[in-house]
């Protein structure tokens, strides 16, 4: 059934159109944070039998499998810091960079050990074989700034190569 085109039906069929924008809009806002947010499979506790490992540090950043542009920019600008200012580190094995996936069964265990759900950025700061996992929250507050998000970062591993970025 065709409608008339009289202003009464011109304001009713914008307010529907309105309605079911609002309605699109919320359910890809949903299905984003759905994508980005979503707690992965439950894993069971590693045991640890690795002995005593060498100190080091291990930047570790946990993706999902469907990624968000800011999951994508914060992977990037992760590596472009720890590439562009721990050269030396990375090379001697003193800093580790390693990106996992969650939706990975091959990555159970390292998923256990940082207690990851999401898409995350951990770094760790191994002594006498002990972790001291830090998250570091804070980078999801700077996406799209290069210039802070970089800061943060280098900083946050820096502390523990004993630099003062």
């Amino acid at each position: 059934m065709l409608r008339r085109w009289s202003k009464g039906n011109y304001i009713t069929m914008l307010a529907e159109t309105k309605i079911w924008s609002l309605f699109l809009l919320i359910f890809l806002v949903a299905g984003m944070l759905y994508a980005c947010g979503s707690p992965a499979t439950k894993v069971p506790p590693a045991s640890d039998t690795s002995s005593v490992q060498a100190d080091r540090v291990e930047a570790v950043y946990f993706h999902r499998l469907q990624r968000c542009p800011g999951c994508l920019y914060a992977e990037t600008a992760t590596r472009f810091t720890v590439e562009t200012y721990f050269k030396g580190e990375l090379a001697s094995g003193k800093l580790e960079f390693k990106v996992v996936n969650l939706s990975d069964e091959a990555n159970t265990a390292i998923v256990s050990k940082y207690r990851a759900y999401t898409s995350s950025l951990f770094i760790n700061n191994v002594e006498d074989g002990v972790n001291h996992i830090e998250e570091v929250n804070e980078i999801w507050f700077l996406l799209g700034k290069d210039e802070k998000f970089v800061s943060l970062v280098k900083a946050k591993i820096g502390k523990y190569l004993g630099r003062n970025s």
